[in-house]
C-alpha cells in the first residue's frame, strides 16, 4: 500500500467510528503523513492522540506526550511497565515536571481496521492512567496546548489479562491523586483487558541481552522495542530452512505481528516481520528470548515476554 492508501484507510475507519474523530492534518519532518485523532469522544474524558507514518517505514505509529507535575518518572515507569509489551515509552524529568512520549504502532502487513482501533484503544488507555498519575492538570506535548483531561474511571487496581506469564505476586499501584477524578456515571468499572496475567501491576520488566556465557541470574539487557525505530523492508514470509522433526504449533504471532532477530543480540539487525496469526513453536527460552520455529523450519529470536513465555 502507498502511504496515501494507508492514511484513506485510516481516516475511513475513524469516520466509520463514532469514538474516534480526525481532529486536524499536521507537518512532521521526516513522515509519509501526520494528523491529529481524537480518541474516546463518546465518553467524558477524550483523548488526543497523533497518527503518523515515518517516511519509508513498515509500520504506522500512535503517539502521544504527556507533561506531569512533580517527579513521576519511578511511578510512569511503573505504570508503563505493566502495559501490553507494544507499548512503550521514554520518561524524562526535567526541572519540575515529568514529561512521557507514549508510544505503539501497527505493521502495514497487519493493518487493518481491527488491529489499528484495538491500537489506538490501548493507547488511549495508557494516557488515561499517565494523566492520573500527576494529579494535577496535564499538558500535551503533541499539540503544545493545555487539556484540562480527567480520568475516565481509572482502574488503580487493575485486572490482568489471561496471557500466561510467570512473576512474583506483588501489586504495587501508581499514586493517583483523588482530587483531580472524575468519576464514571457507570456503576461499573471499565477493567483493562490487556494487562498480561502474572505481571504485578507497577513493577518493571527485565530487559534482554546476550551474553556467549552460560549465566545463573537473569542478565540486564535493552529492551529490543524500545530502541530508536530503524526501518526495515518488509519481509512477508522468512526464508525456508530444513524444518525441524516433530513441528507443531505452541502459540501464534499476536495482532500486532512480531519482529525476529538471527542470534538473542538486540544489538543485531532484525531479520523478519513475522505477520499476524503466524503459527509458530517455541523451541528455546534464553532470559527474555525466545527462539520460535515456524512451519517451514525457519527459525529465529523473538521477545518472548510478548507471548508470555519468558520473564
Amino acid at each position: 500500500m502507498t502511504p496515501d492508501e494507508v492514511k484513506q484507510s485510516i481516516t475511513t475507519w475513524c469516520s466509520s467510528d463514532d469514538d474516534l474523530e480526525i481532529a486536524s492534518d499536521r507537518f512532521e519532518p521526516g513522515t509519509d503523513f501526520s494528523f491529529g485523532l481524537k480518541a474516546g469522544t463518546l465518553s467524558t474524558a477524550p483523548v488526543d492522540l497523533i497518527v503518523l507514518k515515518a517516511d519509508g517505514a513498515d509500520r504506522v505509529t500512535i503517539r502521544r506526550s504527556v507533561t506531569l507535575t512533580g517527579d513521576n518518572v519511578d511511578a510512569a515507569n511503573q505504570l508503563i511497565a505493566s502495559r501490553p509489551g507494544s507499548v512503550t515509552a521514554s520518561v524524562e524529568h526535567s526541572g519540575a515536571d515529568t514529561t512521557v512520549v507514549a508510544q505503539t504502532y501497527v505493521y502495514l502487513d497487519g493493518l487493518s481496521k481491527h488491529t489499528f482501533v484495538q491500537a489506538v484503544a490501548e493507547l488511549a488507555r495508557t494516557s488515561t492512567l499517565l494523566d492520573a498519575i500527576g494529579g494535577v492538570e496535564t499538558a500535551s506535548a503533541v499539540d503544545q496546548e493545555a487539556a484540562g483531561v480527567a480520568s475516565d474511571a481509572v482502574d488503580a487496581d487493575a485486572e490482568r489479562d489471561s496471557t500466561p506469564y510467570v512473576g512474583t505476586p506483588v501489586t504495587p499501584t501508581p499514586a493517583v491523586a483523588a482530587s483531580t477524578f472524575q468519576p464514571s456515571p457507570s456503576p461499573s468499572i471499565p477493567q483493562p483487558s490487556s494487562i498480561p496475567s502474572g505481571i504485578p501491576v507497577g513493577q518493571p520488566l527485565p530487559t534482554p541481552s546476550f551474553t556467549p556465557q552460560p549465566v545463573q541470574a537473569q542478565p540486564a539487557y535493552t529492551q529490543p522495542m524500545q530502541q530508536p525505530y530503524q526501518a526495515q523492508p518488509v519481509q512477508a514470509q522468512p526464508a525456508p530452512q530444513q524444518a525441524a522433526g516433530g513441528w507443531a504449533p505452541s502459540h501464534s504471532v499476536p495482532p500486532q505481528g512480531l519482529r525476529a532477530w538471527g542470534a538473542p543480540d538486540p544489538s543485531g539487525p532484525v531479520v523478519a516481520n513475522l505477520a499476524p496469526g503466524l503459527p509458530i513453536q517455541v523451541a528455546e527460552v534464553r532470559g527474555a528470548w525466545a527462539r520460535v520455529i515456524c512451519s517451514n523450519g525457519w527459525t529465529g529470536w523473538i521477545d518472548g515476554r510478548i507471548i508470555g513465555v519468558a520473564a
